[in-house]
């Protein structure tokens, strides 16, 4: 009897331990799914939306970019309106025009375009940079590579595609002999003719719109720098200008522009889609206010000659559907200049 008792003791003891194993391992599981996974609330997320980031489709900028001829067109490109570009970083309502630098016609491997925001002042916000690579000037092409802005992408964010073998019109132009290269004269408020400002859109308007437009992007997306990335010595003139008050969440802010969302966490006004102009008198290009706000006084009385003409420029073509060009990493032994 006493061999039952301390036989159904044990076998008690053992169920128990087995219990509390179990309640401590799905303990420990559910913290390594919450580190991995955390879940946003919306008192963490704030009342924005989505981060900056999600407004300009890094990897889709390939296309256009591909389809180009010039650095001139390639900025008209990214700013057509319902096209590849929806961010609004000061607020106003309105897309921000994006300007293109050019840099780093030095030797016969490496040029470089900057993609940037620009409201005077040297107020500027860099977006990002394209780098063409040649591991020889014989080719026609280029190895290409898109790089975002650690403030509004965060850390390593790469997109790129191989073009050695393509000949590509902006990048045969590119590593044309020139006397000039082309840096942008347009910036907030000044904007080239033909060019009137649009109303931003909702983010998942957006995201619809250029994965409609674009459904295989050509640039591969990819958190680790193509072997390549090393040998590129210039370096954009815009490199490490931002903006300290941008009116949305910012992947990797400065300090400054942290304190700024803290202290302005309200979303900024978006049409709900394209067809949305009930914002139109405030566009910018009419206030010398850096928001583009008219103030609330007799401006509203002024007449319907004050508005920006209605000129857009033309809507470019859309790419052909087919397979996106995969990146090409580049051979051991390739890139060494002769």
């Amino acid at each position: 009897m006493k061999v039952i008792k301390t036989a159904s003791i044990f076998i008690a003891a053992a169920f128990f331990l087995a219990a509390c194993n179990t309640d401590q391992a799905t303990q420990v599981a559910n913290t390594a799914r919450g580190t991995n996974n955390p879940t946003f609330t919306d008192e963490t997320a704030g009342d924005v939306g989505g981060y900056v980031n999600d407004d300009f489709d890094l990897q889709r900028v390939g296309d256009v970019l591909a389809r180009s001829k010039t650095p001139q067109e390639f900025e008209t490109y990214l700013n057509q309106p319902d096209g590849i570009n929806n961010l609004d970083l000061n607020g106003d309502g309105y897309v921000d025009y994006i300007s293109v630098d050019e840099f780093g016609g030095q030797d016969d491997y490496e040029r470089g375009l900057s993609l940037f925001t620009n409201y005077g002042q040297d107020r500027r916000q860099e977006l990002g940079t394209v780098n063409f690579y040649r591991d020889e000037p014989r080719y026609p092409g280029a190895r290409v590579m898109l790089t975002g802005n650690d403030n509004i992408y965060g850390d390593n964010n790469f997109y790129e595609t191989n073009w050695l073998e393509k000949s590509i019109g902006i990048v045969s132009l590119l590593f044309r002999p020139r006397r000039e290269e082309y840096r942008s004269p347009y910036y907030y408020n000044n904007y080239p003719t033909g060019y009137t400002p649009y109303n931003a859109v909702e983010t998942p308007y957006y995201r619809t719109r250029v994965e409609q437009m674009y459904p295989q992007p050509v640039f591969a997306y990819t958190t680790t720098a193509p072997v390549y990335y090393s040998r590129i010595k210039i370096e954009s003139p815009n490199n490490g200008l931002d903006l300290g008050q941008i009116y949305g969440k910012l992947r990797k802010p400065t300090t400054e522009q942290a304190e700024f969302f803290q202290n302005n966490p309200r979303k900024p006004f978006r049409a709900k889609d394209e067809n949305n102009d009930s914002n139109d008198r405030n566009r910018p290009g009419k206030s010398d206010d850096f928001r583009g706000r008219e103030k609330k006084d007799n401006a509203d009385k002024k007449n319907e000659s004050d508005k920006p003409k209605d000129g857009k420029p033309d809507k470019a073509d859309k790419q052909d559907k087919g397979k996106g060009d995969k990146p090409d990493q580049g051979g051991k032994n390739k890139g060494k200049k002769p």
